[in-house]
């Protein structure tokens, strides 16, 4: 097989190419032709390339080796996909007729498909009943999924106030202890697998997620950033006041989206998109899980994740893209996580705009300048929640170059998200921009 050039290529670019080269899964592939984001979140890593045993292949970016590896999985699967393409647009057509509205449909079906094209190949004439049998049996026959036994458990009112007893039992057993942040900045400064056993091996981001329960928690945090980043912490959306408030039990009583406040049900709701239902507990064990984990530092059970979402805590501060390039004295890995997004032409266009050159957009841009501005706060919103992820499938990175890749992609991540929200308010004005240029 042909490697093509011996240059390093952005494995989104290795994927557009090679999914080009598979016909019949329209229904899994964007407009331009390449997978859609949740085919290669649902299908294409876990299923085809498994990238929790490859992680080399998971990367941002692949070396010659890895993209002609990458290309060849794909290639190499590519009836099962044509297949997988087939059963989701019967899937599709049961859930309708079943009025099956649990989940987000891609989400629920797309591994579902690829099960039963690994099963039974390419769908047959028995596809609609087979299609609606592995509904029902992911389903429930009375149509209950997860979430709705989710919402029963915690609506019955002795068990509520068990667990929100259990919640605050377990929020005030953990002791808040100072902490010894030598091992995050050594990571920071030298981001080698030597420093980053040593952090993953501390107490590190527990403590200083702890930390934050104290009265004046938020004033110590920043202190911290600011000796590591040599930057002021701005607001992160970590919590609402100067020490973390006890999460509620039930989402309706969230008084805000703060990361570190989210309620337990919201927690296990995102438990339940994450899990297949063959590997998810009884709810109420994923409830119980969830009470220790929301009582940890971060609310990360896995020392070794928390100690992630600090190394996030701390870098957080350096992301302000519309400011261009970070002050010197900024850890050199914070400096180029800003100009990787500083960089992107629609960053480029939002700083002229505000230099009065050219409107954003011809109507207010406040929403738009404001998640630009809060770059940190969504950065750091998305990294919790891929930790909380790994921290539910039981995953850790295995060395510092799966944490620098973890770090980088959702910078990335985050960047892209952006750019597509302000494409679409730029394409959706266009006439209107011409007229006001």
């Amino acid at each position: 097989m042909a490697t093509g050039s011996g240059e390093p290529r952005l494995r989104s670019a290795v994927l557009t190419q090679a999914w080009e080269g598979i016909d019949g899964v329209e229904v899994l592939s964007t407009a331009d032709g390449g997978p859609l984001t949740r085919t290669i979140k649902k299908i294409i890593d876990p299923l085809v390339v498994r990238t929790a045993a490859r992680p080399r292949l998971g990367r941002p970016v692949l070396d010659p080796v890895a993209a002609a590896e990458l290309t060849e999985l794909l290639l190499a699967d590519a009836d099962r996909l044509r297949a997988t393409a087939a059963w989701f647009t019967h899937l599709k057509r049961q859930r309708r007729a079943l009025r099956i509205t649990a989940g987000n449909v891609q989400d629920v079906c797309f591994p579902l498909a690829y099960e039963l094209a690994t099963g039974f190949g390419t769908p047959g004439p028995d596809a609609t009943a087979t299609a609606a049998a592995a509904l029902r049996d992911l389903h429930g026959e009375s149509g209950a999924a997860g979430v709705d036994q989710l919402t029963g458990y915690l609506a019955d009112p002795r068990h509520a106030a068990e667990l929100t007893a259990e919640l605050h039992r377990r929020w005030h057993a953990e002791s808040a202890v100072s902490p010894d942040i030598t091992a995050l900045r050594a990571f920071v400064d030298g981001l080698s697998d030597t420093t980053w056993r040593a952090l993953a091996d501390s107490a590190t981001g527990h403590a200083l997620g702890l930390g934050l329960r104290r009265p004046g928690g938020a004033r110590a945090l920043s202190e911290v950033i600011q000796e590591i980043s040599g930057l002021p912490a701005p607001d992160l959306g970590l919590q609402r006041g100067e020490r973390t408030a006890v999460p509620p039990l039930n989402r309706r009583d969230e008084t805000g989206p703060e990361l570190l406040e989210r309620s337990v049900e919201r927690r296990v709701r995102a438990t339940l998109r994450r899990l297949p239902p063959d590997e998810r507990a009884p709810v109420e064990d994923l409830v119980d899980d969830e009470l220790s984990r929301v009582a940890a530092g971060f609310g990360l059970g896995l020392p070794a994740l928390a100690a992630c979402f600090a190394l996030g805590v701390v870098l957080a501060p350096a992301l302000r893209p519309l400011d261009g390039a970070a002050p010197a004295g900024v850890p050199e890995f914070a400096r180029r996580l800003n100009a990787q997004v500083a960089r992107e032409g629609y960053v480029l266009h939002a700083r002229r705009a505000l230099a009065g050159a050219t409107p954003l957009t011809p109507r207010p841009d406040a929403e738009l300048l404001r998640d630009l501005r809060e770059f940190a706060k969504q950065f750091l919103g998305r990294l919790w929640v891929r930790l909380h992820g790994f921290d539910v499938r039981g995953d850790l990175p295995a060395d510092a170059a799966d944490v620098r890749d973890l770090v980088t992609g959702v910078v990335r991540s985050t960047s892209l998200d952006l750019r597509t929200k302000v494409r679409r308010a730029l394409v959706a004005r266009l006439p209107e921009l011409e007229a006001v240029s």
